[in-house]
């Protein structure tokens, strides 16, 4: 037999072996997810979402403030893009307040890096923040309740299943329910609110959702204690760059940080996560680290937000 019919009779029995190993699924190729840092840690052991990480970094923003940004290939096969805030209300001086457009007592709508820099000042320094409620979008009315220093600029909640985020007037922050607002609200605890949707995490527990929408989102977490907070927002609707979360996700990622109860902020185009890039304050100090949908990348104008500080 000369050297060419040895040659195609291998490549014959390779592929027939080839045939047979993929109708016996006898082909795999596992994926691992390897985090580099600790809040990739606690997501990847605390949830099983994570096929494969690509970048995992972690950064403080200032003295008790920690962001996290990780991109990665879901078990779903989907391209993800995070982004947290873990925030140590615990830590001097570092305090989180409800924003508004012009820092005004009215509704409207703005930017949140706009709406931080009337924020900022050197009594009041804003460091980061997110986007918040849910809204009118034409003129601007927040759908659930809203605080500011103590002002309740808002009491009521519209149709929907609703929540609120607040701090209280020891510096404690919490997340509660519609149903449960009229009682908190008569103990004058509320200092700063802002209005949420679904509930993602109860007293420790994911709840389940009919929801199947994957979407871009924006969450927010509260360890049992009040003292850390835990700010998500979640990039979407760009298939190569990242997709979206479910309700269900969100909840097991905020369980995994730490978080003993949890909400869903306004999300979609609204979602928006900045940081302060210098301590001066010049203009363009507030940077945006995610992916906003609208325009290809721009902010959203929107009713309010959560800003961090330092006092």
């Amino acid at each position: 037999m000369n050297k060419i019919k040895i040659w195609w009779m291998m490549i014959a029995i390779s592929l027939i072996f080839f045939q047979y190993s993929c109708d016996k699924n006898e082909y795999h190729f596992e994926y691992k997810a390897e985090p580099k840092t600790e809040i990739g840690r606690k997501l990847v052991g605390g949830t099983n979402l994570f096929a494969q990480i690509f970048t995992d970094t972690m950064y403080t923003v200032t003295h008790g403030v920690v962001a996290s940004e990780i991109e990665y290939l879901s078990q779903k096969g989907l391209a993800m893009k995070i982004f947290i805030f873990d925030v140590d209300l615990s830590h001097p001086n570092i305090d989180i307040v409800a924003s508004s457009p012009n820092n005004a007592n009215t509704f409207a709508m703005q930017r949140m890096t706009v709406q931080a820099t009337h924020a900022d000042s050197e009594a009041n320094r804003v460091w980061a923040g997110i986007n918040a409620d849910f809204y009118n979008m034409d003129n601007g009315t927040p759908r659930g309740v809203f605080y500011k220093k103590g002002v309740p600029l808002r009491t009521t909640f519209d149709s929907g299943d609703r929540s609120f985020f607040a701090i209280d007037n020891d510096g404690r922050a919490f997340v509660a329910t519609r149903d449960e607002y009229p009682d908190i609200a008569a103990t004058g605890i509320i200092k700063e609110a802002v209005g949420g949707s679904v509930t993602l995490v109860r007293d420790g527990n994911v709840l389940t959702h009919t929801d199947n929408t994957i979407e871009p989102r924006t969450c927010i977490g509260v360890s049992a204690d009040g003292k850390r907070v835990f700010m998500m927002a979640v990039d979407g609707r760009n298939f190569w760059y990242s997709n979206g979360m479910l309700f269900e996700e969100l909840g097991h990622c905020l369980k995994a940080l730490g978080a003993e109860n949890g909400i869903n902020l306004d999300g979609g185009g609204s979602t928006t996560f900045f940081i302060r890039n210098t301590p001066d304050f010049t203009e363009g100090r507030f940077e945006v680290r995610n992916w906003p949908t609208d325009n290809g990348g721009q902010e959203r104008s929107v009713a309010n937000g959560l800003l961090i500080i330092s006092e």
